[in-house]
């Protein structure tokens, strides 16, 4: 046999194998990824956040990101069917689309997003682009206002959409009742010349878009069997729960099922969904532990996403 022959490589053992356990290192969640393979027969990537952070909100790069690790995986082993594991505080909803595009491009047989636990605003998105979304009863989907990052001196600052419309309304409505009871209407005028105009469009924008990008998506595949009302009914469902309430408020697998997606609901003490809760639990340690933006990860290999820290305004 030829000296450069590539020799098999020697396993780690119990003792490396142990501490890879407990550092809770990538190989781990490699292997978990095929574990959760080989029970649901379908090829699968986890997307993990750290909410805390706006660089951990969803955005365009986040679409190549994806495509460099389904490039890395044979995906004909479970028949280009795709699973995405997805836990976000959400973003744009054009990077949206270019998730939903990417996943769908590279599974064309079927794709589907698991929500271990939370998956709000595109994060929503993403799920409402999907064939089925599969859940858990404490997973969670949100309202699909976009989350919008603003810079204020060296501070980033994440807030919904909405959150800047309003706030921009309550200042002209409050104007005109000052003058219309013949009050000072300077505080809100002054208050209002900060606000920047064009700004607030980009938020209305934004809102729009997401309601149009859900309309395309689930009219295409999750409901296309449905009407155009029904359609029309449901993405109203998902838009009034952030506008009347708060964009914070999580809407439960069963509470989506109700509002007409096509959601399959998992027992949360279940073999299968044990073992994707531990992937999510693992991941969000991983992200934590090392100050990451976000984490994608694969059966063969992971991809950090690593910025410097910035302090966000509550």
């Amino acid at each position: 046999m030829a000296r450069n022959k590539r020799q098999k490589e020697e396993p780690k053992g119990f003792g490396l194998i142990l501490m890879d356990q407990i550092q809770n290192e990538g190989t781990v969640h490699h292997k978990l990824v095929q574990q959760i393979e080989e029970k649901l027969g379908r090829n699968v990537v986890c997307y993990v956040s750290c909410f805390p952070h706006p660089a951990g909100t969803i955005v365009d790069e986040d679409a190549t990101i994806i495509e460099n690790l389904l490039k890395s995986v044979d995906l004909s082993k479970y028949n280009y069917q795709l699973d995405l594991i997805l836990h976000s505080p959400g973003g744009s909803p054009t990077a949206a689309e270019k998730i939903i595009l990417t996943c769908r491009s590279y599974a064309p047989n079927s794709f589907r997003v698991i929500v271990p636990k939370t998956a709000m605003s595109a994060a929503t998105l993403i799920s409402m682009g999907a064939d089925k979304i599969v859940m858990s009863e404490t997973s969670e989907l949100g309202p699909i206002d976009p989350q919008m990052i603003s810079v204020i001196g060296q501070q980033q600052i994440v807030r919904p959409a909405a959150a800047f419309i309003d706030a921009y309304l309550d200042l002209v409505n409050e104007t005109k009742k000052a003058i219309a009871n013949q009050e000072p209407p300077h505080p809100y005028i002054e208050l209002l010349r900060r606000v920047d105009p064009v700004w607030i469009q980009v938020c209305l924008k934004a809102r729009q878009l997401s309601v149009t990008i859900a309309k395309e998506y689930l009219k295409k595949y999750m409901l296309k069997n449905k009407s155009e009302k029904e359609i029309d009914e449901i993405i109203e469902c998902f838009m009034k729960i952030g506008e009347e309430l708060s964009h914070g408020r999580v809407i439960r697998g069963e509470k989506v099922k109700d509002y007409g997606l096509d959601v399959e609901l998992i027992d949360k003490n279940s073999e299968i969904w044990n073992k994707i809760w531990e992937l999510y639990l693992r991941c969000e340690n991983y992200v934590q532990l090392r100050h990451l933006a976000k984490y994608f990860v694969a059966r063969n290999g992971g991809i950090n996403v690593q910025v410097q820290a910035v302090k966000i305004l509550g």
